[in-house]
């Protein structure tokens, strides 16, 4: 016993003197490549604002973007995010204030009706993608934060303007949908008619959108007939099919009538809780992402059943629209090249898991991410239906002079030939 004993001791000592230089060099070469990293990586503060991201489960819109930041400053210690919410009301204006101020955060959320104002205060991202990366993206999707042939953002989700609808107001009135989901400006109308109606001293209609500056929900209305609003970057929603969409939004409210005229007044607050609170309207136009802030109260048991509709279509034969449609996040330019990866590092971390975007609205910007709720599924589809704005200098002049000139021409029972005249005047003098 005592000789199996001393042999096995002997074992040991060898096999120790054999394992232990080895177990030395492969430990220095680590402590050497964490002091190297320790060297490399960026240390400090990263100043961020982003807008609220509503779920199901959370009705202040910030869980989303606290639960990265957190699991980021877990994954890189030394690294501060300082984040700071800003409104969906007022989050712009702020974005453009602090960069004439110039006192822009580190990162900030970008939009497309957004991205040309603020351009020149990025940083091009095309050295971190290389071509591995791209091919990750729904084909064209970076482009939607591109400029001159530099990536200046990175996507997080697609949305558009879609229809959401009172189910129980269809059931109500015994109203059956046009099969799979689709419905042409006839069906729409004769739907919406019957959402309209007049009940003791309450009146009821069909739809309602806010036609206020800087949405762009009218523009399924404006396209129906085929209308294109801009060919190669140029304003060109002029001639007939212009004209005819809009008289087809003229006549929601002044012909079919089943338009709530408080869209007029283009108070987005107003008109959501008339939607969802008063529920003296049937439908609502509003942002895709908004699903989520419905279905949170839903799980609250303090909405009615929905259902997600496209625009109507017309003679293009799909409902066709406009929309910034992508959501994403841009880096201030700065010198700094080790805080310039990090902060991409935390906007790559932000939003690479595609599987988590759902939760929050909006339509995934990477392949293979199946998508089960039949709401979303129409969602994907619009989005699929949705022309992204261009890179056009007055694009927001211009959006801004056409949704004044129809809130005045419903006033006033103007024509769509009318308009479509004062718009032209108006920006050929602004583009001179």
């Amino acid at each position: 016993m005592k000789k199996s004993f001393t042999i096995l001791l002997y074992f040991l000592v060898i096999l120790f003197l054999i394992l232990w230089p080895n177990y030395i060099k492969k430990h220095e070469e680590t402590q050497l490549n964490s002091d190297k990293l320790s060297e490399q990586s960026f240390r400090g503060v990263i100043t961020f604002w982003d807008f609220p991201h509503f779920s199901e489960k959370d009705s202040g819109g910030f869980k989303f973007i606290k639960n990265k930041i957190e699991n980021f400053q877990n994954k890189y210690p030394g690294v501060i995010i300082e984040f700071e919410g800003i409104s969906e009301k007022e989050g712009y204006k702020k974005l453009l204030e602090a960069k004439e101020k110039g006192i822009l955060p580190d990162i900030f959320p970008l939009k497309q009706e957004f991205f040309l104002e603020i351009v020149d205060e990025l940083n091009s991202l095309n050295k971190y993608l290389n071509e591995k990366n791209i091919k990750k993206y729904k084909k064209n999707v970076l482009e939607s934060f591109s400029y001159k042939g530099n990536i200046y953002g990175l996507p997080l989700g697609m949305y558009t303007n879609v229809i959401f609808v009172n189910k129980d107001k269809l059931n109500e009135k015994e109203i059956t949908l046009p099969q799979e989901k689709e419905w042409n400006f006839e069906e729409f109308i004769n739907i919406m008619s019957k959402l309209t109606y007049t009940q003791g001293e309450n009146r009821y209609y069909g739809i309602e959108f806010p036609i206020k500056e800087d949405t762009y929900g009218i523009w399924g209305f404006l396209l129906l007939d085929g209308a294109k609003p801009f060919d190669n970057n140029r304003f060109s929603f002029y001639g007939p099919q212009a004209v005819s969409g809009i008289n087809i939004l003229l006549d929601l409210f002044n012909k079919y009538k089943v338009a709530n005229p408080v869209s007029l007044e283009g108070d987005v607050d107003y008109i959501w809780n008339d939607f969802i609170i008063n529920r003296n309207t049937a439908s609502l136009i509003t942002e895709s992402y908004k699903i989520t802030k419905l279905k949170n109260l839903q799980s609250h048991d303090k909405l009615f059943n929905f259902i997600v509709l496209p625009y109507p279509y017309g003679e293009s034969g799909v409902p066709l629209t406009l929309s910034p449609k992508f959501y994403g996040y841009g880096i201030k330019k700065i010198e700094d090249k080790k805080k310039l990866e990090m902060e991409y590092k935390f906007i790559k971390f932000i939003t690479d898991n595609q599987n988590e975007v759902l939760n929050i609205g909006l339509i995934p910007i990477k392949e293979n991410i199946s998508i089960e709720d039949e709401n979303f599924k129409v969602i994907e589809k619009a989005v699929e239906y949705t022309d992204k704005i261009p890179y056009y200098s007055f694009l927001r002049d211009i959006n801004n002079k056409i949704i004044n000139e129809i809130k005045k021409g419903v006033k006033e029972n103007k024509t769509g030939f009318d308009i479509i005249k004062d718009i032209k005047d108006d920006i050929d003098q602004q583009i001179k």
